[in-house]
């Protein structure tokens, strides 16, 4: 009996290492896309365009998140935090600005 018993172990061990593995699963969700520096200024240039100046916080996050230049992504995540805290980012917002002027991307301001 307990021959029997380690040869079904055994058995079932072998059949369990020779299989295929599992299929990964299903991605629903796209990974993050890093963005450009150029990238960057231009979605905020498009969204102060439909903003009429006003700056979205969900683009802000975007641009914090996922542009490749760590200094404009400080800016951003500082413009978010003013924008939650007093409602405006006049200086984030400038320096957002310079650093998209300095590329070639002039954006207006208000």
């Amino acid at each position: 009996m307990k021959a029997l018993l380690v040869t079904a172990v055994a058995a079932t061990l072998a059949v369990g290492c020779g299989s295929d593995p599992p299929p990964p699963a299903h991605r629903t969700a796209a990974a993050p896309v890093p963005l450009t520096r150029v990238q960057a200024c231009h979605l905020l240039l498009g969204d102060l365009a439909r903003n009429q100046g006003v700056p979205d916080i969900p683009t802000l996050r975007r641009i914090a998140d996922h542009v490749t230049a760590p200094r404009m992504a400080a800016y951003a995540r500082t413009a978010v935090k003013d924008i939650d805290h007093t409602g405006v980012a006049p200086v984030p917002l400038e320096l957002l600005r310079d650093e998209c002027a300095r590329i070639g991307v002039p954006i207006p301001g208000r």
